[in-house]
């Protein structure tokens, strides 16, 4: 991590998203971020830190999965989806929590997380559906729409977000709302009304607790069409920040495609 560290600015400024340069050089260390993640290293620059053979995000990954299942298979099943709007069971393998993701159904057994009763392998889908059932939210939604920014800890992601999710989504369905308005009911979508005005907005349930709101303007003589997306402020509560930023960007290569 030292290593790491001395390569970095060390100003502190927070420009990546993680408050410290140390913070960050342990985040680079366990595989979270990327040298380059930092604004002032070039990536062409970096030089391997070690000889040693690196932790790979793969690797990283499986091992949040595997200590987020030992947690989500501690849980009250019963409480646990009552609290996360989930469906309870008790089945041939014993008891059972169904959830559905991306308008997508996954069950969530003792023995880990299975999908379309095959054990799933996807380590992001472990982690997001492990994290989300170990928390047992149990919010109300508040009903006050927030972009990914408000949350703490996501200036590192809201660019890119702004880029990957929302300008996608604005130029794929340009001069196209009929198209827009069909792949949401495709994935689950319910058109909605908000507290802004916007051509079109819809309500897509990310999880059961944590709804997305697509706000779509079209195009006129003055300005492009535009999106906007939108996250209900007590998702926070209900899963990590860095995962939710993932799951909205998986949400949103899954809608494009």
């Amino acid at each position: 991590m030292i290593e790491i560290y001395k390569k970095l600015p060390r100003t502190n400024c927070g420009k990546c998203g993680v408050p410290t340069c140390m913070a960050f050089a342990l985040k680079v260390k366990n595989a979270q971020l990327r040298l380059w993640d930092c604004p002032y290293i070039v990536r062409e620059d970096v030089e391997p830190v070690s000889q040693k053979p690196p932790v790979t995000m793969d690797d990283n990954y499986e091992r949040v999965s595997n200590e987020l299942e030992v947690e989500a298979g501690q849980v009250n099943f019963k409480e646990a989806a009552l609290a996360i709007g989930g469906h309870f069971e008790v089945g041939k393998s014993g008891e059972i929590i169904k959830v559905m993701m991306m308008n997508k159904p996954y069950e969530m057994r003792r023995e880990g997380l299975f999908e379309n009763d095959v054990s799933c392998h996807d380590s992001w889908s472990k982690i997001i559906m492990y994290d989300y059932i170990r928390r047992m939210g149990c919010k109300p939604l508040t009903g006050d729409w927030v972009t990914l920014g408000y949350f703490p800890n996501t200036a590192s992601h809201v660019k890119a977000f702004q880029r990957s999710a929302e300008e996608k989504v604005a130029t794929i369905f340009n001069k196209n709302l009929r198209g827009l308005k069909a792949r949401c009911k495709e994935l689950g979508g319910v058109e909605s009304q908000g507290k802004m005005k916007a051509d079109y907005i819809c309500r897509i349930d990310l999880l059961p607790r944590i709804p997305l709101y697509v706000c779509f303007w079209e195009a006129d003589e003055e300005f492009p069409a535009s999106c906007k997306l939108f996250l209900d402020s007590s998702a926070e509560t209900y899963i990590d920040i860095e995962y939710l930023a993932y799951l909205v960007e998986r949400f949103v290569e899954k809608f494009v495609k």
